[in-house]
């Protein structure tokens, strides 16, 4: 099922329309900046870059900052809000880059989206195009943060809209499989399912090695903390070896 093709869209980008606050948007660069350890002029990938929110934050303080994405609408969204920052569409399977970072990021869980070997093609993609000894850093939501505290249903509300998400868990393929139904004035507007893989630390661990990469740190949160069973988050930072 290749849901991601058209999922992220208007409609995904009003439902999350409360990530692109300006405190919530520098909290999280600054995060970015003391992980992956960034000086001045660096070359950074943000990887499914989205709207490009924390591209053009990285661009302001000083960085050469690429975003690359599949979806179009969300290009189109980055491209109105800076012309100073390179936009690319394009899949993370298949960077269209040579070896020229000096550190990539994935963040938001924007990744798993895929089967286990494209999504190993993916970290190996991400290891081809970083210098030696660049930096990656992988956020994703934290698997058993996920198992422990599983909502089966779940209403979040948008810009403008609300959404009923219904999820199952399959233990066999370690996929959250999610239908939404899109409402607005108490009429259903859209109906759309998505599906992602959540690994597990060593799993993660394991992939990355495969890749070329070696696993430096594990944090919980984005204030570096170390990772446990009950943190919000699944941070790692590995480079590549």
């Amino acid at each position: 099922m290749e849901w991601w093709k058209d999922y992220f869209d208007e409609v995904y980008f009003r439902l999350y329309q409360g990530l692109e606050k300006v405190e919530i948007v520098q909290r999280e660069v600054d995060f970015i900046e003391r992980a992956l350890e960034l000086k001045k002029g660096m070359m950074v990938l943000d990887i499914a870059c989205g709207s490009g929110r924390h591209v053009i934050e990285l661009e302001k303080r000083g960085y050469e900052v690429i975003g690359i994405d599949y979806s179009g609408y969300l290009i189109s969204v980055a491209k109105r809000r800076s012309e100073k920052v390179k936009w690319v569409r394009g899949d993370m399977r298949n960077l269209p880059f040579k070896e020229c970072f000096d550190a990539a990021y994935i963040f938001f869980t924007a990744f798993g989206y895929f089967q286990d070997e494209e999504n190993l093609k993916t970290l190996m993609e991400v290891n081809r195009v970083l210098k030696k000894e660049g930096k990656f850093l992988l956020e994703l939501i934290n698997p058993f943060w996920v198992l422990d505290r599983f909502q089966r249903r779940m209403w979040f509300e948008g810009e403008g809209i609300l959404c009923l998400e219904e999820n199952e868990f399959d233990l066999h393929s370690m996929r959250v499989h999610s239908k939404r139904k899109i409402m607005k004035d108490g009429k259903v507007v859209d109906e759309r399912e998505h599906s992602i893989r959540i690994y597990l630390p060593g799993e993660l661990s394991f992939l990355l090695n495969l890749s070329g990469f070696i696993v430096k740190n594990l944090y919980g949160d984005h204030s570096l903390s170390p990772f446990e069973r009950n943190s919000r988050r699944l941070i790692i930072l590995a480079e590549k070896g």
